[in-house]
């Protein structure tokens, strides 16, 4: 009895110890880290339990409830494969007579300043070595089974062959077919858990074929810095940006526009599936206008086309489907590979400003008066549509919307306080007299006060 006793004794203090250790070691981090945001929410993210993702026991097929594991994991595959091909293959037609022909360029073309070509140089073996060394001890793998905690801490003996295959990738401009494969994760996101449609995917590649991307993205992104190609409108996955300066920039231009007596009409873009329906022979194009030569070339060429993803699901593996369009999503080079991809849109809006993070597009301008304003916007809006449609991308004109922005007294004096701004189908963009943009609430007289959801949208209809 009295070994127990000690025992609960020593087992509590050594609780109680650890917790303040744990309580210790955190509050020291976040006070080393507090003026750096990332480091901030990864250390609170370390603090918290992870989410746990439960796989659905059953889903809503075609009105049919699947339950067997290998059922299941088809149907989330082609589910998620289909939403791409479907939206192509729904809106493609449609589309098809207002895209340039084969070989012709988009009147939006873009090329380097300088000629130089873009050429990949073999990666030493010491480079291959860091990259290695500073994956994070992960256990879990994508399809080659090989984790991340493996390659780590066998780094010193497996480098130079890693070295070699990756070099011998570069210089044959062909991937491995295993590097090209996804193993998807479907992450339930809310509502009903048996409908496909509430479900997100995670795609997982090989870590070995993030290490051959990683020695590439800095070698491209290099070049293009170099060269002053990227816009400096995009803010997405660009060093030194966030949706905080993004924000700023717009807000501030807003309220520049008001303190000059003007108005601002702002057209919120809503992209649909930007990142899985772009077009790899347009992307491949702007690629080679971008200053990309022809054997490097070759190697993107190899890199989007012939991949592959499945889903698993409680040990049973779904058939492996083609994924055809799209940047590689849970890739190293997909973004950067988007930001090429969009990059010229700016361009076709010379008589407005077009910031962009990502995909989240914002189109706007200010004027003295509403005609005005409107005629301009709707000038832009016009070759907006049209770049799409060259893009081979899709606008979602139902989420797509205007806000007119002003001040108070300004706004009173208009009879109509709407932007009329039609679309190529005869429709109207719907006005809105609030907005969730890039995570905070806009009103047309940028007051930030209290907003009410569910009565943002204004009378204006689509």
């Amino acid at each position: 009895m009295n070994d127990h006793c000690e025992y609960r004794k020593c087992r509590n203090e050594c609780t109680k110890e650890t917790k303040m250790a744990k309580a210790q070691y955190f509050n020291e981090n976040l006070n080393n880290n507090i003026s750096n945001p990332r480091n901030v929410w990864k250390i609170i993210s370390n603090i918290q339990a992870p989410p746990i993702h439960s796989q659905p026991a059953a889903l809503k097929v075609n009105n049919q409830s699947v339950q067997h594991p290998l059922d299941v994991a088809n149907a989330f595959n082609n589910y998620f494969v289909g939403c791409a091909t479907t939206l192509i293959a729904k809106l493609g037609n449609d589309m098809q007579s207002e895209r340039p022909h084969a070989g012709q360029d988009s009147p939006t073309v873009q090329r380097p300043h300088n000629p130089e070509k873009f050429s990949f140089r073999p990666v030493p073996v010491s480079a291959i070595t860091i990259l290695l060394c500073n994956q994070k001890m992960k256990y879990q793998s994508g399809p080659d089974q090989i984790p991340a905690m493996l390659l780590k801490i066998s780094a010193p003996a497996i480098a130079k062959p890693v070295a070699t295959v990756i070099n011998e990738s570069l210089a044959t401009g062909l991937i491995p077919k295993l590097w090209k494969t996804a193993r998807v994760v479907p992450i339930y996101k809310s509502g009903d858990n048996t409908l496909l449609s509430n479900y997100r995917p995670i795609s997982l590649l090989p870590v070995m074929s993030k290490i051959l991307e990683k020695c590439l993205y800095t070698l491209l992104r290099d070049y293009y810095q170099y060269q002053n190609y990227l816009t400096p409108d995009q803010s997405g996955f660009c060093p030194n940006h966030s949706t905080t300066t993004a924000l700023l920039k717009v807000c501030n231009d807003i309220q520049a526009g008001m303190e000059q007596g003007n108005l601002t009409g702002a057209i919120f873009l809503d992209f649909a599936k930007a990142f899985d329906t772009v077009d790899h022979g347009i992307l491949l194009q702007k690629l080679k206008n971008s200053g990309i030569g022809d054997s490097t070339l070759t190697w993107f060429q190899s890199y989007v086309s012939d991949r592959y993803q499945f889903v698993s699901i409680s040990d049973s593996t779904s058939l492996p489907l083609p994924v055809t369009c799209g940047v590689p999503q849970g890739s190293i080079l997909g973004p950067l590979l988007f930001t090429i991809f969009i990059n010229d849109l700016p361009n076709v809006c010379k008589a407005s400003t077009v910031p962009m993070y990502a995909d989240d597009t914002v189109i706007y301008t200010s004027k003295p008066n509403l005609p005005h304003l409107e005629a301009v916007l709707q000038e832009q809006f016009t070759g907006i549509e049209k770049w799409i449609a060259n893009n081979k991308l899709f606008l979602n004109t139902g989420k797509t919307v205007t806000m007119l922005f002003g001040t108070a007294p300004k706004l009173h004096k208009l009879q109509t306080p709407h932007l009329c701004v039609g679309t190529k189908s005869n429709g109207t963009l719907t006005t809105v007299t609030s907005l969730k943009y890039l995570g905070m609430w806009l009103d047309p007289n940028l007051s930030f006060g209290p907003t009410s959801k569910n009565s943002h949208l204004n009378s204006t209809t689509n």
